[in-house]
């Protein structure tokens, strides 16, 4: 038995240069040969086919999946391979030195209408009327300045200028007027005016420290019986009519000189010329015809 062991390795040590010549001449024939080996992958596993000749072995198709990052892969530039096991550090972005404030909006102004809106248009007043005048003495018929001049209803009133003249602005319809002044008795007159009419009125005022009175009697020019309910009349237009005992009186008269007009039923109108001093008290007998 240990004398074949040593046979063996004899064998052996021959036929190891038997294979070098063998391996040598294998590849001297393959280097001949045109032929190409490749790998095919496919997504069902790893097959091994050749292009060379009339292979009838076909390529499994590609997944298209693969086919895009292929076109993506040749279209990318080219990269900076990373190192395995080494992490490539993503750039950050610079951070900004301030802060960007964020614009607030601003209001826009209201549109403004191209044209004013319509007023309503206020509607007709009848137009103010307008009385005017002058206040003088009674007896020099000279202006009175300062007088006071009023009206009613209304209220509207005026002071006389050194002409005597006033004017006052009222409404349109009948209206009181008054004019008094120191040292002179008052007078109305009622005044009726339309929208923008200017009505002139004249003022005649006595003064009180120029008064005296007149009286007398009214009788028959034969019975001399007294004549009751005779009219007396002044040319300053003051009216009396006669008692029973035929007498009448004018307390306040101005002084000056009138006209003295007496009528009665069934007997002829008389006139005659008096004349009151201030101060003073008139009286006048008159006796009447019969017609």
């Amino acid at each position: 038995m240990n004398r074949h062991r040593p046979l063996r390795s004899l064998a052996i040590l021959a036929l190891l240069p038997l294979l070098g010549v063998v391996f040598w001449l294998t590849a001297v024939v393959a280097s001949s040969i045109p032929s190409l080996l490749v790998v095919d992958v496919n997504v069902h596993g790893l097959t091994l086919a050749t292009y060379a000749g009339d292979s009838a072995q076909r390529v499994a198709p590609l997944s298209l999946r693969v086919l895009d990052d292929a076109n993506q892969d040749a279209l990318k530039p080219a990269m900076p391979t990373p190192t395995p096991g080494r992490s490539v550090a993503t750039p950050k972005p610079a951070a900004s030195l301030s802060p960007t404030s964020t614009p607030r909006p601003v209001p826009s102004p209201l549109p403004t209408p191209s044209s004013p809106l319509p007023l309503p248009t206020p509607s007709a007043t009848p137009g103010w009327a307008t009385i005017a005048g002058q206040v003088i003495d009674s007896q020099t018929r000279l202006p009175i300045a300062g007088a006071a001049v009023s009206v009613n209803p209304g209220g509207q009133a005026a002071l006389t200028d050194i002409n005597g003249n006033f004017s006052l602005s009222v409404s349109p319809g009948t209206s009181t007027v008054t004019a008094k002044a120191t040292g002179y008795g008052s007078a109305s007159q009622t005044v009726t005016v339309n929208g923008g009419q200017k009505t002139n009125v004249v003022f005649r005022l006595a003064s009180v420290t120029a008064f005296g009175s007149l009286s007398g009697s009214v009788t028959d020019s034969l019975s001399k019986a007294p004549i009751v309910g005779a009219t007396v009349s002044l040319s300053d237009g003051m009216v009396r009519v006669t008692d029973v005992n035929g007498n009448f009186s004018f307390a306040i008269v101005l002084s000056g000189s009138y006209t003295l007009t007496i009528s009665a039923v069934g007997y002829v109108t008389q006139s005659q010329v008096v004349t009151v001093k201030t101060g003073h008290a008139t009286s006048v007998q008159i006796s009447l015809a019969r017609t």
